[in-house]
């Protein structure tokens, strides 16, 4: 793509709404729950916070690049053999990231809706379908966030107002009980439930208004925070701080408890198979796009296309690799962490320290 400034503000909120919230956010209740018991609510607006401020450390690599693309980025302040190393680190971060989704995905699927069906096959078109997105580059891939943007959270929205009316609000009590290190411990958890923000470096060079990205960025974290802290809300009010630990995925229990007689829908399941394909397939298919564009450059194949391709048998490979739905977690949990940390923190800040070393060398230079 050389094709700049294309992409509005609009598309930028959406794609990285559409990215960070996947399915994540159905078992978040239950993390939060384990950690922090009924203050989960509290924690989710601690990492929205944190969360913002990693997007401005992005937004500053961005300005200092002059809003060149991630990977260019990459080879002009680290030279090309270390560019080539941080972008595979950065690309098996969000492989992981896809590959152990696509499995819980698969798995949910498989529970509520295809029960005959083999894993392997539903993996397989998910990964085609994503394929044959993503041979349309950016612009079809970000017309298509600013379509599944309303499309996921107009209907989840409207549900979960339906929801409200079985709850109680005394399950929220009480409320900052906890010693600082329980804070400490599921803020970190909770920020990681956050990840895929940095599609912001795929985004940000396309920009068609360079102004006032900063506020975008705080609009499109504001509204991931809210639905993160009212769904952990409404999780502990219906169903109690001691049932949501139970529950692997309580977003998705609450949805199919809702009972309303007479109303246009009455089998919830049909509805939450839906959101659950869209919260999935809109994480998955930004990831693997950026995926694809950074191993397209680090090997210089000229063509996404084969990218991509070359990508799908090695999610297809991970996303098998645990034996049930407890190892996904559990290799999640080891994993998760070390790449979040690299890809939330230690890139930015090197690529910001490099870049200054890089204007002071040639300000020396100069005089």
């Amino acid at each position: 793509m050389n094709n700049k400034g294309f992409i509005s503000k609009y598309g930028l909120l959406s794609t990285i709404v559409v990215t960070v919230t996947g399915v994540g956010v159905f078992a978040y209740p239950n993390l939060m729950a384990n950690e922090i018991g009924t203050d989960g609510w509290f924690v989710a607006i601690l990492s929205g916070l944190i969360v913002f401020l990693f997007l401005s450390l992005i937004y500053k690599v961005i300005i200092k690049n002059n809003y060149q693309t991630f990977y260019n980025i990459l080879e002009d302040n680290l030279g090309k053999a270390m560019s080539k190393i941080f972008g595979i680190i950065f690309c098996i971060h969000f492989i992981f990231s896809i590959s152990l989704g696509m499995r819980i995905f698969t798995e949910v699927i498989k529970m509520y809706l295809l029960e005959r069906t083999p894993t392997e096959f539903i993996i397989l078109v998910m990964i085609f379908t994503g394929i044959y997105l993503v041979r349309g580059e950016i612009p079809a891939l970000i017309k298509f966030n600013e379509i599944a943007f309303p499309a996921m959270f107009i209907p989840i929205a409207i549900t979960l107002i339906f929801s409200i009316k079985g709850g109680k609000a005394t399950n929220l009590l009480p409320v900052l009980q906890h010693k600082p290190d329980d804070y400490l411990r599921a803020l970190v958890d909770s920020t990681f439930a956050f990840g895929g923000f940095e599609i912001a470096y795929m985004v940000l060079p396309y920009m068609k208004d360079k102004d006032g990205i900063r506020k975008t960025f705080f609009k499109s974290i504001s509204i991931i925070t809210i639905f993160y802290a009212i769904v952990t809300i409404l999780c502990i009010m219906f169903f109690s701080k001691e049932h949501t630990k139970e529950l692997l995925w309580p977003t998705i229990t609450l949805i199919r408890a809702i009972n309303m007689p007479g109303a246009f829908i009455e089998r919830w399941e049909g509805v939450v198979m839906a959101l659950w394909v869209l919260f999935y397939f809109t994480t998955f298919v930004n990831m693997y796009y950026f995926s694809g564009d950074i191993i397209k450059n680090i090997f210089n194949l000229h063509d996404i296309k084969l990218s991509s391709i070359i990508l799908a048998p090695i999610v297809y490979i991970i996303a098998l690799y645990p034996q049930n739905i407890a190892e996904v977690y559990d290799v999640s949990k080891k994993i998760n962490p070390v790449l979040s940390v690299f890809s939330f923190l230690i890139l930015p800040l090197i690529l910001l320290f490099f870049g200054r070393a890089k204007e002071r060398g040639k300000n020396k230079s100069e005089t």
